[in-house]
């Protein structure tokens, strides 16, 4: 064999020969002395010596065979080195993203995970908790400072005015779609700031001014978070908007102080409007309430009216059908019944003429005009003191 360590032949040990042996000591050349380079076969032999020790009977021979087994050894602890290496772990706020080739083959949860190591396999885990935040029109340089970019913040309105807006957008990745957030999007930020700032132009350029600065702004924001949204499904992106929110939303610089009047005027007229329409409902329910109550007044005086009306009627009917049965009679009680209403209530003297004339004797007890007038405050039907029979 070209490599045994066995004597025989010529110079043995390899084809160069032993070190220092007459044959040059290796390729290079060069006898004992001075420096040469390491000698391959001795640091090979030396490894075998030690594989060698490890199969049983010495690995079979000094030969060709127990070297080919240590390479094996060797090889196969690399291989087993290499798999190892495809042990990963993902946090819980993360997910697995693998490949094979490139390829994507399925997602994993959090925990202790496998999949095949690099080239073959590769691992990407995106954070799916984490909400990131993108500034249009603004950025935050401080606590309390921010650096405006009238670039990004200046937006036509819809009745051709020009508005300062800013605003922010926050977003974290979908834990459902991850593999698209990673294969789909090269440029996650630049991509949602795009679309957001075309979104936020697109709305405010369909409203006017006066409505953007003063009741409109949620209804702003809910149909740009909409519109961006489905642009990132459309897209394919993996990504889920969690706020669009309104930092700051002014006039120009320009014309701030004209706006503000005008704001102010506005607020005016509305406040004035609010108390109009609340003394309006103080007074509405309580002019309802008179009218209803004199309604229901007039509305008993006609059944009161008509009920006596009714009844006198049908009282006079009852006295005519009577009168029809015995006409002297009813006269004569109506008439009687007309006297008692007359002279019931004036004041009156009676004198029984005919009970003097038949009593001549008596008549002295009778005298012939009575002082009617000196009694004023007599009662009335009460007879005159003195007065006869």
């Amino acid at each position: 064999m070209p490599w045994s360590n066995q004597s025989g032949g010529g110079g043995g040990g390899g084809p160069w020969g032993r070190p220092g042996g007459g044959n040059g000591g290796g390729p290079w050349g060069g006898g004992g002395g001075g420096k040469t380079p390491p000698d391959l076969e001795d640091l090979l032999r030396r490894g075998q010596d030690r594989l060698r020790g490890i199969f049983p009977n010495g690995g079979g021979g000094r030969g060709g065979l127990g070297s080919g087994k240590g390479l094996v050894l060797v090889a196969g602890l690399l291989v087993g080195g290499w798999l190892l290496t495809g042990f990963y772990t993902v946090k819980p706020n993360e997910v697995g993203i693998n490949t094979i080739f490139g390829r994507y083959t399925g997602q994993s949860g959090e925990g202790l995970r496998y999949n095949f190591p690099a080239p073959i396999g590769g691992v990407v885990k995106p954070n799916v908790g984490q909400v990131n935040s993108i500034q249009i029109g603004y950025r935050a340089s401080g606590a309390t400072r921010t650096v405006d970019k009238p670039e990004e913040s200046l937006i036509l309105t819809g009745d051709e005015n020009i508005v300062d807006l800013d605003f922010e957008v926050q977003w974290r990745v979908n834990p459902l779609k991850a593999e698209d957030y990673v294969f789909n999007l090269e440029n996650p930020e630049g991509t949602i700031k795009a679309i957001a700032e075309s979104a936020m132009r697109e709305v405010i350029g369909r409203r006017n001014i006066q409505a953007i600065l003063t009741n409109e702004q949620s209804s702003i924001t809910q149909e740009v978070k909409e519109i961006i949204q489905a642009a990132l499904d459309e897209y394919g992106a993996g990504v889920r908007i969690e706020v669009v929110q309104l930092t700051s939303v002014n006039p120009p610089p320009e014309v701030r102080p004209a706006f503000i009047d005008v704001n102010a005027a506005q607020q005016d007229a509305q406040r004035a409007r609010n108390e109009a329409e609340t003394y309006a409902s103080r007074e509405v329910p309580q002019a309802r309430g008179r009218a209803s109550q004199i309604l229901q007044a007039a509305e008993a005086y006609r059944a009161q009216a008509t009920a006596e009306a009714t009844g006198q009627a049908a009282r006079f009917d009852q006295v005519y059908e009577t009168y029809k049965a015995a006409p002297q009679i009813i006269r004569e009680r109506i008439f009687l019944e007309t006297m008692e209403k007359v002279l019931g209530s004036v004041n009156k003297v009676i004198i029984d003429q005919g009970g003097a004339a038949g009593a001549a004797g008596a008549a002295a007890g009778v005298l012939p005009v009575l002082p009617l007038t000196d009694h004023p405050g007599r009662a009335a039907g009460t007879p005159s003191a003195g007065a006869g029979r």
